[in-house]
Formats: structure tokens, sequence, C-alpha cells
């Protein structure tokens, strides 16, 4: 029977009606318990988005444990099989339960009785499959591209039949990544170019605000990957018309990403871009009003909040784009205790040194904001000048990723993965 620990409701079951609960069950004759927590009413807990760290409800399980006999079985935001022995170890429960794992992996446990952490793709806690789901949609996952699509693109429908022919992706962003892996597994040999001298591209700096490490994991896992499949990487070599004839490449996927966008208003030379302050040292004791509240917006706020005083700015009548509401819920929380102000239906008009003159969205209404920094997130533009290029050389060019339209990795992922499965 699969039960609550505590419901995290007012006048709900109580960690101690629980436990009784379990008790009466166990009398009854059941086999096992299955601990988890939450309802629908009581918001994040019941389904833990990214800021809830692995295993932070174990003690609800371990407390069960201690008055029943019968095996307990425990679900913990588990990730990673050594935290999943960890429990075991130290008696919280009997057997380990993994659910958005297995989505993001539907290898995880194989992977894991091998030895091979690196090769598993953790779920990273963003809730896409719920949000997906939420629209009526087949399920989907950020990190698993075949998932909820298993009769068009799983693994039997795969063809092997790239014959050592070349193929170059230039860009080694996640999109970029993906391609080169599924093409290589197909047999293709893949040259995998990207300008930096590290593979990971944008995703490595949208690891670096809160709860994001998971992000950075799954980087280090697609480098794991394409090392197995044998994909040839250039790092520190720009993709280029000269580099995809030398190698004779027949085609390019171009996931070179795309570019921050910059209004054209009096003053934005002065404004830094999200892309930039991250990459960069952080700030600190800054006046700072952050142009966008999607999602880099905001959590990049979150980020600074804690030792800057922190204004975004957002035109649309509310922050934080299609992200899930329950990790919205946990991110606007976040920013209140760090005392960091949201201002919806509000655009930027102009930058001076001091402050900015925003306005309203509706009424056009000016006012000023005092600052010292200003930072830009409001999104990407494609970048189609290695595009033109490739096509002006006669290259087959397939786009891919922010480069082809701007989007979520889950879009950027499961574009790459699609197009390099059907390339023929």
């Amino acid at each position: 029977v699969r039960i609550d620990g505590n419901e995290y409701i007012p006048d709900g079951l109580t960690k101690e009606d629980c436990i009784d609960i379990a008790r009466y069950l166990e009398s009854l004759g059941i086999a096992a318990l299955n601990v988890s927590c939450g309802t629908y009413e009581s918001g994040y807990t019941i389904v833990e988005p990214a800021a809830l760290p692995e295993g932070w409800k174990q003690d609800l399980a371990r407390d069960i444990k201690k008055n029943v006999k019968i095996p307990v079985i425990a679900v913990n935001t588990i990730k990673h099989p050594a935290f999943a022995e960890q429990l075991l170890e130290n008696g919280v429960c009997d057997f380990v339960g993994t659910a958005r794992a297995q989505l993001a992996d539907p290898e995880w446990t194989n992977k894991a009785m091998a030895g091979e952490d690196v090769m598993i793709r953790k779920c990273i806690g963003c809730m896409e499959c719920f949000r997906i789901l939420n629209l009526g949609r087949a399920l989907e996952c950020t990190v698993n591209p075949v998932l909820g699509h298993e009769y068009r693109y799983g693994e039997e429908r795969q063809k092997k039949d790239g014959a050592g022919r070349t193929v170059a992706v230039i860009g080694g962003g996640p999109a970029g990544m993906q391609a080169s892996l599924t093409l290589a597994q197909r047999g293709f040999t893949v040259h995998l170019f990207e300008k930096a001298d590290h593979l990971g591209g944008t995703a490595n700096l949208a690891a670096i605000p809160p709860h994001k490490e998971l992000l950075a994991e799954f980087v280090e896992t697609q480098k794991a990957e394409i090392e197995k499949a044998g994909v040839i990487v250039h790092l520190n070599t720009p993709g280029s018309v000269k580099a995809v004839q030398e190698i004779g490449a027949e085609a390019v996927f171009d996931a070179i990403g795309g570019d921050p966008i910059c209004p054209k208003l009096p003053g934005v030379e002065k404004a830094l871009t999200a892309e930039h302050v991250l990459a960069g040292e952080k700030l600190n004791g800054k006046k700072i009003v952050i142009v966008g509240g999607g999602v880099t917006g905001l959590e990049t706020a979150e980020w600074l909040s804690t030792d800057n005083e922190v204004t975004v700015v957002e035109m649309l009548d509310k922050v934080g784009g299609s992200l899930y509401k329950a990790s919205l819920a946990m991110l606007e929380k976040e920013l209140e205790k760090n005392k960091a102000v949201i201002r919806t239906g509000t655009m930027l008009a102009e930058i001076k040194d001091d402050r900015v003159i925003v306005k309203n969205a509706k009424t056009r209404f000016r006012e000023e904001i005092p600052c010292d920094t200003v930072i830009l997130a409001m999104g990407v533009r494609t970048n189609s000048a290695l595009e033109t290029e490739l096509k002006a050389a006669g290259i087959r060019t397939i786009l891919v990723g922010d480069a082809e339209k701007p989007g979520q990795i889950r879009d950027a992922l499961q574009a790459a993965f699609r197009k390099a499965f059907v390339y023929e």
C-alpha cells in the first residue's frame, strides 16, 4: 500500500497520524508500505521541483519503519545510486523507489548495477514532465527525448545506416552533443566543433543559479556519452566552411545557439547580459535591475538577491514564462525572502548612469528606478550567420536548438535528437 508520511496541509494527516495508519495496515496483513508525502493541496511537497534536495523527506520513511515490521519502500527524490544505497545502509527503508529517475533514464538501474553513475541521465527536477501532462499531451522529459514517443523513436526503430559517412556538428551545447550522439549511434563518423575550450554551451551558465547542479551533471553525462560513442571533438575550433570541407562532411548540423536579445533603447550599451553576469565574478552590494522575468531572469535574480538589491522588470502581467507552477512558487518565495522586487506590466524605456526609466506596459506612464547595474534577460534570437555561409558554399545544413528556434533545453534536445534520428 502506498501511504503518506505527512500530508503537509492544515488539518491534514500529521506524521503521527500516518504512523498509526501504517501500524493499522500492518495489522490487516499488508505485505509492504510505500511511503511518500503530500497531496494536491500541499503544492510542491507531492512532487518536488529541483529546489528540494535529494532525500529531503527520508525521516518520514524512517519513522514509519521504526514502528512496523513489514518492508518499507521509500521514494526520496532519488537521483544518484550512491544516495539510494546510503538510505538502505542508514536504515531509512528496506527498498528504494524511483519514478521520475526511470523516466529520465529507463536504464537507470542497469547503469547503477554496472557502476556507471556518470552515464545515467539524471532527472534535473525541471518539472517539464508534469507541465506537458497538464497540457493534455503525451509525457515528455527534458533529458530523455524519446519518452512518450517510443513507438516512433524507440531504440528498435533507430536505423544503423551511417556506414561511416562523415557529418559535422557545430556547437557543443546540449543540442549539439545530442545530435552528435544520435548520429554516432547510427554509425556516422561525427566531428563536433566547439569554439570554446569546453563543451556544454550556455547550459554551463544555466547551471550556476541555486538548485541547478543536476544540469551541470547532465552536461558531464553528455560528454561521457559522446566519448563512448566515438564522436571526434574539436575544442577551441569555430565551425566554418573550411573546417567542414577539410573533413569531407556531407552535411552540417548547425547547433551554435542564439544571441542575447538587446533592444535598441537609449543607454542600452551600459547594460550587461545575464549570460555575461553568470559567466563572470558574482556582483556584490549593487542595486540591480534585471529586465526580463522569464526563467533566466528569475534564476539570475535569485542568485544575485542574497548579496544585492534586486528588482525584476517584466512587460507581461506575470513572470516565469512556461515554468511549472510549483517551481515558480518556490522561486518567488525565495525572491521574497531575499527582498527582491518583481514589477510586472513594466517595460524598459531608457538606461542612465544611476537609474533606469521604465514605463507601464498599458498606460505608458514613466517612472525611474535607482540602480547602478542593469542586466538584460530578454531571451535569445537566432544567429543565422553560419547557416548563410554554409548554404552559400553548397553545404547541406540542418538547424537544431536555438539556431533554429529559441526555446527551452527540452525543445533543443528533442529537435536535435529527432533530426539526427531521421537524417538520411
